[in-house]
């Protein structure tokens, strides 16, 4: 499955009206799937556009004000993608598990996206309170998670165990990931090192993967929780 873009950003469509704005986001990243992001102007977004390169400015003072909206684009549906895939069961060993999943999975369907939210930082004279807001969305789903977790076993809702929780959380999701996405664990798994299921080649083997994963990740979390309790 690929990235679905509005009609104005398919190949060889051009803007005729409408939310111009929008329309040099949709062609930002659909010319990403070609061509790198240092190599991407203003003009030649306007050129795919099909608008006058002075047009851009009415909207984006520089290229790295356009990158900052592109960023904030992917990062709403990457948060969308993680609400609307993942389990909302009772139980939050459930909802951390699914997230995971969630988070494999959309950077497979939407691999432009992903590869913009990994790879494009947002200088710091450019962070807003909106951009800190979108950032932290995505995080916002699996601290939920991870605040019912301790809730269930009596654990404090501390800030440290709710950060180290998505922080491990967050790490096992992109680690798992950045594995498969790069063919990183294809030797291990072929020379019978690794169970054959860690290759992740199906919607079953990521569902094992991430639930064995899930179970190693809970119990160490739950053991430092109460390891830092007692102390």
């Amino acid at each position: 499955m690929g990235i679905i873009l509005q009609d104005s950003t398919k190949a060889g469509s051009k803007y005729h009206h409408g939310n111009l704005k929008q329309a040099l986001v949709d062609a930002y990243i659909e010319l990403l799937g070609n061509e790198p992001a240092e190599k991407l102007s203003l003009r030649r977004v306007a050129k795919q556009v099909g608008v006058a390169p002075t047009a851009v400015y009415n909207h984006f003072v520089d290229k790295q004000q356009l990158i900052v909206a592109v960023k904030m684009r992917c990062l709403r549906q990457f948060t969308k993608y993680l609400n609307v895939h993942s389990n909302h069961a009772v139980e939050p060993e459930d909802r951390i598990r699914s997230l995971g999943i969630a988070y494999f999975k959309f950077s497979i369907e939407h691999a432009q996206l992903f590869e913009v939210i990994v790879n494009c930082d947002i200088p710091e004279e450019y962070v807003t309170d909106e951009v800190m807001e979108t950032s932290m969305a995505a995080e916002a789903e699996l601290r939920s998670a991870i605040t019912a977790l301790c809730v269930k076993h009596g654990i404090p809702a501390s800030l440290y165990n709710e950060g180290l929780g998505a922080f491990a959380c967050w790490s096992m999701a992109h680690g798992i990931t950045g594995l498969a996405k790069h063919h990183l664990n294809r030797a291990a798994c072929l020379s019978g090192r690794w169970p054959p299921e860690f290759l992740l080649q199906d919607e079953k083997t990521v569902e094992q993967s991430f639930s064995a994963m899930t179970n190693v990740l809970v119990a160490g979390l739950l053991s430092e929780a109460r390891r830092t309790l007692d102390s």
